[in-house]
Formats: C-alpha cells, structure tokens, sequence
C-alpha cells in the first residue's frame, strides 16, 4: 500500500452546540463552518450548514470523531463526505493529532473515481478550526 499526497482540508469549527455526558464519556457537537478541501484531485468549498463533527470523548481521553459534509467543487460537482477516526487527548482538547479515513461519495462522472477509494488524514485541532493533511490510499 502506498500513500500519495492529496491536499488539505481545513474545518473552522463553531461554538459546539450540545453536551451530552453518557457511559462511554462526553458527546461533544462541533458545527463545521466554511470547511474546504484543497489539492491536485479536489478542490471544493462546504455546501450551506451541511457539517458537524460528533465527537465522543472518552473518560481516558480517548476521541472518536465522526463527521458527515456536503461539498461543492470548483467546477460545480456535489460530493458527500463521511470521516471518522481517533485521537488521544487525555492531555486536553487538541493535545494530540486526529487520525481519520475519508470516504466520498458522488454521481458526477468526474469524481466518481473517489468513491472507490480511501483518503487518510492527520489533523491538528485548535480552538477554532482543524487542519488535514491527507493521503490517497493506492
């Protein structure tokens, strides 16, 4: 398996909107505002509210994040996101790197070639956005 550069996406995050404390920890509710996918195979801006990230972090520190968007790429193709993946922030929020797996799903021909396929990121997360750096899975 072999990683090839793909772009970044980069999440402004707004004021999270619920908290909710259950058995496996806290579930955290972070509206995705203005995200944006740039690189050589996709550029594209968030489509309207369509993102949030539904974030669960557990009692160890454990996160798991789980974000579905909808994009609009430059050249007017509408692709649906999905990414979830795990971070270690029992140091704090943003004390560790986000590790997720994205998947794209679409019905213009032009991308449709990604809906076969997986894209991985790494993130750092701040206070007001996150920052990916990903890699197209071969």
């Amino acid at each position: 398996m072999q990683a090839t550069p793909f772009g970044t996406f980069t999440a402004p995050l707004a004021k999270v909107e619920l908290r909710a404390d259950g058995p496996r920890g806290h579930r955290l509710v972070g509206p995705i505002v203005g995200g944006r996918f740039e690189g050589p195979h996709l550029n594209a801006d968030q489509r309207g509210t369509s993102a949030a990230d539904w974030l669960l972090w557990g009692p160890d520190g454990t996160v798991v994040v789980d974000v579905r968007i909808s994009l609009r790429t430059d050249d007017g193709a509408f692709i649906q996101v999905t990414y979830d993946g795990k971070a270690d922030w029992s140091d704090g929020v943003g004390s560790g790197p986000v590790y997720s797996a994205f998947r794209f799903d679409t019905s213009d021909e032009r991308y449709s070639w990604l809906t076969g396929r997986l894209v991985v990121g790494r993130a750092e997360v701040g206070p007001t956005q996150g920052v990916y750096t990903l890699s197209l899975l071969d």
